[in-house]
């Protein structure tokens, strides 16, 4: 299917797929075909009625026709300019109609990707996929294929017409076709290579700006401007060979194009103005209509290479969409188990995983969550907690082993209806430029008395109260306008408002203060009441009174006991326990 792995200049395989995006409109496609009939047509009956009027009625002058084919000739221009304004709205509404579709599917298919895609794909290569590249793809339409089956069936036209009016005029107009034909094939293979380059080297520079301005604290707070912006030049000089390169191939065909145009121009003067003066078998109306047909003839030409351009982009364009629409990187959902009602116990049966094959993260693990019941698993960084909350809610993968909720093998429950069961709350967490009762309920018809209730039950109301606009407040990109703490409360009465079965804070109190941390304390033995809580904490004040404490190191349980039982063994966990209460004490 790819352009580039096969080499081709132009793929009809890419066009063929893309077209298929255009059957729902074959009326408009086809009707778009049909006016580019009409259009070139009548583009072809100008310089014949030309011809005809100038050894008719001018020569042998006849005032009244002259008129009369005066008149038919603003008609044919009035006409072809009107067929040509619903062409091109025919086409270019086509073209956007398309891109909304390919769009559509685009980002149906890469929002339900692992994560382990995103792990290692720019955020930015994504952007440029679905942004930049998707307007390329609908020039396809708008200015492409339609416009250049045009020019080429004008192409056609015009030299049908000119051996009709004189065969011997049309072989000189046409001797200089063989050196165009060469040149443009040189200039389809160059300009290929050159849209490839542009087209990657536009997806690095939007990857590179767009991972630098969502980290422009990092930038700012270590001084790294200046490396930065050295780093962000030198891969704009690559982005600008890339188009320096395709200006190039035009710079040079161009002015081929104006060359053998103005040959052939000159041997039709040349040579039909001698056989008109001395032989008189060539009027004056075919060496003006001739004049004609070569400007019809070349202009298409030069225009082909813009519409070429225009098409080679798109494909380009199209190739690397439907590379992503190919990549098959999915969680499987092939599960049909609805989990109407969850007690929620969870079982972790020799669970091995890693992100990368040859690393594991987490080796040979089980434990079980009994329904209702509060465990914290605590650790040194890298041990894997994070790790154990990315299974459970199946955004990864395991290796070996199986979880269980209820008894049932999670890979047996449809994933819209497991997820729908487990509420997490983030260490880091993410809050779209919206409302704070959008950013609460995620799109979700969540009655507004709800929210209130939950807020008012864990203790946040107050605070969203005193903002401006309240529960209207616009937190703008990330959460800006909102500390930490803020953002980590918002982020809990998210959880809150869902009414889990089975809930998880992933060092939901890391980033938040001392009174917030005590909000959300007071709030967690309501929150917990009736369902299953997993807590992961690096704060060991709050797990003290977990029903179970499950200790990990290097991917491994090393401890499993309550707080109390944990520090009477004296081990991996009192380490914990002390340097963290008593060094603080110190």
């Amino acid at each position: 299917m790819s352009a580039e792995k096969t080499g081709n200049a132009f793929d009809f395989k890419v066009l063929n797929r893309l077209l298929a995006y255009a059957k729902p409109y074959r009326l408009v496609f086809w009707s778009a075909v049909v006016l580019t009939l009409l259009v070139s047509a009548l583009a072809l009956a100008r310089p014949l009625l030309v011809k005809y009027t100038l050894d008719n009625y001018i020569i042998d002058p006849d005032l009244h026709m002259l008129w009369v084919f005066t008149l038919i000739m603003v008609g044919v221009l009035i006409l072809e300019s009107l067929f040509q304004f619903i062409f091109i709205y025919a086409a270019n509404w086509l073209g956007q109609q398309v891109v909304i579709d390919l769009r559509t599917s685009l980002f149906k298919h890469v929002i339900s990707f692992k994560l382990k895609y995103f792990d290692r794909t720019p955020l930015g290569t994504l952007i440029t996929r679905v942004v930049s590249d998707m307007e390329t793809v609908a020039d396809v339409f708008s200015q492409g294929i339609l416009v250049i089956f045009g020019d080429l069936l004008k192409l056609i036209g015009v030299v049908i017409a000119m051996f009709v009016v004189d065969w011997r005029l049309a072989l000189i107009s046409l001797s200089t076709i063989p050196i165009l034909l060469v040149a443009t094939r040189i200039f389809q293979k160059g300009i290929k290579s050159s849209f490839q380059m542009v087209r990657n080297q536009v997806a690095y520079l939007n990857a590179f700006v767009q991972e630098h301005v969502t980290g422009m604290k990092i930038v700012q707070i270590f001084n790294r401007e200046k490396a930065e912006m050295d780093k962000f030049q030198e891969i704009n000089k690559l982005h600008r060979k890339a188009h320096v390169k395709s200006i190039w191939h035009f710079a040079i065909f161009l002015p081929v194009v104006e060359v053998l145009s103005a040959i052939s121009l000159g041997l039709i003067v040349w040579w039909g103005g001698i056989r008109s003066v001395v032989h008189g078998d060539v009027s004056l109306g075919d060496i003006l209509a001739f004049i004609f047909f070569i400007n019809m003839l070349f202009r298409p030409i030069r225009q082909l290479a813009d519409r070429f351009n225009t098409l080679q982009m798109g494909m380009v364009a199209s190739n690397r969409v439907f590379d992503i629409l190919d990549t098959k990187s999915h969680i499987s959902d092939n599960g049909e188990e609805i989990m109407d009602e969850v007690k929620g116990k969870v079982e972790f049966d020799h669970v091995t995983f890693g992100y990368n094959e040859d690393e594991m993260v987490l080796k040979n693990i089980s434990f079980t969550v009994n329904p209702g019941e509060t465990i914290a698993i605590v650790g040194p960084t890298g041990a894997g907690k994070t790790s154990i909350i990315n299974l459970i809610t199946r955004l990864y993968e395991i290796n070996k082993g199986s979880i269980r909720i209820d008894g049932v093998d999670i890979k047996d429950i449809k994933l819209e209806s497991l997820r729908d069961k487990v509420a997490v709350v983030l260490q880091d967490v993410f809050l779209y430029s919206d409302s704070i009762r959008n950013n609460i309920t995620l799109g979700d018809d969540i009655p507004f008395e709800s929210i209130e209730e939950a807020a008012q039950a864990i203790e946040v109301d107050a605070f969203i109260q005193s903002l401006p606009g309240g529960y209207d407040y616009n937190v703008r990109e990330r959460g800006a306008m909102l500390s930490a703490g803020q953002r980590q409360l918002i982020s809990f009465l998210r959880a809150y408002v869902t009414n889990p079965s089975i809930l998880i804070l992933d060092e939901a109190t890391s980033s938040v203060d001392t009174f917030t941390e005590q909000l959300i304390q007071s709030s967690i033995e309501k929150l917990t009441e009736g369902r299953t809580a997993i807590i992961i904490a690096h704060r060991l004040a709050t797990i003290q009174h977990a029903d179970k404490i499950i200790v990990l190191d290097k991917g491994e349980i090393v401890e499993v006991g309550n707080h109390n039982e944990l520090l009477d063994k004296g081990g991996f966990y009192r380490n914990l326990y002390e340097k963290q209460f008593i060094e603080a004490d110190l």
